[in-house]
């Protein structure tokens, strides 16, 4: 999820801090931008909205179908 993490980096944020905005560890944040886990919807949501970012763009992004 290359581009989880060009978003994140664009605001300023680090790992840390956005995992700690998301309610997750920073590690579970690092298997979300790598491909490794794909994240629940709730995450998603706050994601899009901490990114402002698309919700069906970050949907397509971290793998979910329709």
């Amino acid at each position: 999820m290359i581009k989880l993490t060009m978003l994140r980096l664009e605001r300023n944020l680090t790992q840390e801090k956005l995992a700690t905005y998301i309610g997750k560890s920073r590690s579970t944040l690092s298997s979300y931008e790598n491909g490794k886990i794909i994240p629940p919807y709730k995450t998603i949501l706050k994601l899009k909205k901490i990114l402002n970012y698309f919700e069906d763009d970050l949907l397509n992004e971290v793998g979910y179908k329709k």
